[in-house]
């Protein structure tokens, strides 16, 4: 499934680019994307998560625990979210640009957290909630390493490995029998919930730090997705690899083990 619902505008966001692409102003655009200012939340969302992670299927039901998790006393999950976000402002003041470069950079990070939270709208996730930070960022890195997202079809890597229109339906037809249901993605939300709820030192966690743990990884998500979507549409074949290594070190850096061990299916998430 086409899990972001739509980048609102392509913009550079990776180092090796063409001199007459569209520029925006990120305090550290190395590829794979890098901004050093997150690092003290990013390494708190890792320990949250690598910690104990759970490498054995869920329980079977697993993805009908909505109404267990419904009746629990406390919704451990999910946070009382701030009108106004943490990050956005943070980052962008960081960096070394004037002050509409400034602007421009808490533009840019604003909008991935605005689009991380149209998408739980659209598919009817709560968007102050750890778990589904969670699944949107580890099932949105996994499509783009693995090429899944949706795009136009005579832009689609996979289209493209086609010698002949025959191959190029089988292929596309394998692409979609790859690309993660819905189910999977429900299986892997309440995976999250029951796996971080039973975390002591997540269940002290306070509402801000939740908060600053959901965009980290909205935004972190959504610049390698904004870099992907600029390479498919120039079909920027350098660039499409560089959102590929992004995409694969943002996996392998939360979930402590490399990209061929990470696999997603109806039991949720298995690393292997």
């Amino acid at each position: 499934m086409k899990k972001i619902l739509l980048a609102v505008i392509f913009v550079t966001v990776f180092s090796s680019v063409g001199a007459n692409a569209q520029q925006v102003f990120i305090p550290q655009p190395p590829a794979p994307v890098y901004i050093p200012q997150l690092d003290p939340v990013w390494m708190h969302v890792q320990r949250q998560v690598t910690a104990n992670m759970v490498n054995n299927p869920p329980p079977k039901g697993a993805a009908k625990n909505s109404k267990t998790t419904a009746k629990a006393a406390v919704d451990y999950t999910v946070f009382n979210q701030r009108q106004e976000n943490y990050l956005p402002k943070l980052l962008s003041q960081t960096g070394k640009g004037n002050a509409a470069e400034q602007r421009q950079a808490e533009q840019f990070y604003s909008a991935q957290i605005e689009m991380y939270e149209r998408t739980a709208a659209y598919y009817k996730y709560p968007a102050n909630d750890v778990a589904f930070a969670l699944e949107y960022f580890i099932s949105n890195n996994y499509e783009i390493y693995y090429d899944l997202v949706t795009v136009p079809v005579e832009k689609d890597p996979w289209a493209k490995r086609a010698k002949n229109g025959f191959e190029r339906l089988a292929l596309l037809n394998t692409k979609k029998s790859q690309k993660i249901t819905p189910d999977q993605d429900r299986t892997m939300y309440f995976q999250f919930k029951e796996m971080l709820s039973a975390k002591p030192e997540f269940r002290k966690m306070t509402d801000e730090d939740k908060q600053k743990m959901t965009e980290t990884l909205a935004i972190t998500c959504g610049v390698v997705y904004e870099g992907y979507m600029k390479a498919i549409e120039d079909e920027d074949e350098q660039l499409i690899k560089q959102a590929h290594e992004a995409a694969k070190e943002n996996l392998e850096k939360l979930l402590g083990v490399t990209i061929d061990k990470i696999k997603i299916n109806y039991a949720g998430l298995q690393l292997q």
